[in-house]
Parts: structure tokens; C-alpha cells; sequence
């Protein structure tokens, strides 16, 4: 009689688990009520873990904010190391097309903006966030580069890097502060971004 082996996981493991359920839920909690209504209560109870449990892991409220973000840039790296992989170097509006899918239309990147805005007003928090994301910038910005064929140094890389994380930024937010109806306005709007970057951008393969 065959008996499937059960591997039993260590506290270690188990406390892994824990922080990862913690800090998706504080990403779902931040993305639906803001960083003003944002309650650890909420976060356990959708975690489904005790407020003793979240405690343990996180002392403060801070704490858990800094650890949710953490744990989403870490996502975004992870994923961004695969698409890094590509055998080919890409046209700016294919990077584009990548940034908007991969980054924009993640599901908690309205939450990241929340804790970003928040941390300029508290030093505690800023500290720690302002880690993550230098951190998570640098790595962002090569990858791109790196899928262009240039250099994060060039100037005409850093030029199309930020405006378009400026323009895909605004174009993510502007269900919340348009009065445009249309549920592809934001396809649309991205769109027309293209148009503009395959006319004015072009890059040299580095040598």
C-alpha cells in the first residue's frame, strides 16, 4: 500500500508564509481603502491570521507598510529579471508595451503609489521606503536600458525612461480623476503614448 510521504514545515517556514500572506493583504487593503483608512485589524482579518500572529511578525504598523512594499518591489524584480532575458533588443515601444503591462496594470501599483506619497510625512516610514525604492529604481532603470541595447548613463536613455514613467503614471490614474466614461480610455491613451515614443525615439545599439 502506497502512503503519500507528508513533509512536515519547519517554524521557520511557516513564519515565511505568514509574513507573505501579511503583506499581500496590507497591498489589497492598500489598493481598496488608501493609506488614510489603512488598519492592521483589516489586514489580519484578510490574511486570515490572529492580530497576536500579525503582531509577532510586525510590531508596528510601519513596520508592516515598509515589508508590503518591500515584498512587492522584490516581485517586480523577480519579474522584471525574466523579461531582462530576452534574446533580442527591443524598440522603445515594445519597452513601453512592457512597462505598461508588467509594471502600470499591476494590481497593486495604485497601493505602492499610496505608501510613496505617505512616507514623505513620516520619517520613519520615509526611511525605510526610500531604501526600497533607490534600490528598486536602479534595477528597473538598467533592465530597461538593458533591453534597449544602451546604457543607463546615456542621457537620451534617462530621458525616454522618465517620461515615460511619467506618462504611464498618469495614464494608470486617470480613471480616478477623469470625467471619461469609456472603459478602453486608458487603452486608447496608451496607444497614442506609442505613437509618440516610435516617432521620437530611436537608440544606437552600444558597442
Amino acid at each position: 500500500m502506497n502512503r503519500t510521504k507528508v513533509t512536515k514545515r519547519t517554524q521557520a517556514e511557516r513564519s515565511v508564509e505568514t509574513r507573505e500572506k501579511l503583506c499581500r493583504a496590507a497591498l489589497d487593503a492598500m489598493n481598496e481603502v488608501g493609506y488614510g483608512r489603512f488598519a492592521t485589524e483589516d489586514v489580519a482579518e484578510r490574511a486570515k491570521v490572529s492580530r497576536g500572529a500579525l503582531t509577532h511578525q510586525f510590531s508596528s504598523r510601519n513596520q508592516l507598510i515598509i515589508a508590503a512594499y518591500d515584498y512587492l518591489m522584490t516581485s517586480w524584480e523577480h519579474g522584471w529579471g525574466q523579461i531582462a532575458r530576452y534574446p533580442k533588443r527591443l524598440e522603445p515601444v515594445e519597452v513601453t508595451d512592457l512597462l505598461w503591462n508588467n509594471l502600470y496594470r499591476s494590481p497593486h501599483y495604485v497601493a505602492s503609489l499610496e505608501i510613496m506619497l505617505a512616507a514623505r510625512n513620516d520619517d520613519e516610514l520615509g526611511k525605510g521606503i526610500r531604501a526600497i525604492m533607490v534600490r528598486w529604481s536602479a534595477h528597473r532603470d538598467r533592465l530597461i536600458a538593458q533591453l534597449l541595447g544602451t546604457s543607463a548613463s546615456d542621457k537620451k536613455t534617462r530621458q525616454f525612461v522618465q517620461m515615460n514613467l511619467c506618462v504611464l503614471r498618469g495614464i494608470a490614474l486617470n480613471p480616478n480623476f477623469s470625467s471619461e466614461t469609456s472603459s478602453n480610455v486608458q487603452g486608447k491613451l496608451v496607444e497614442e503614448w506609442k505613437r509618440i515614443v516610435t516617432s521620437d525615439f530611436h537608440f544606437t545599439t552600444k558597442p
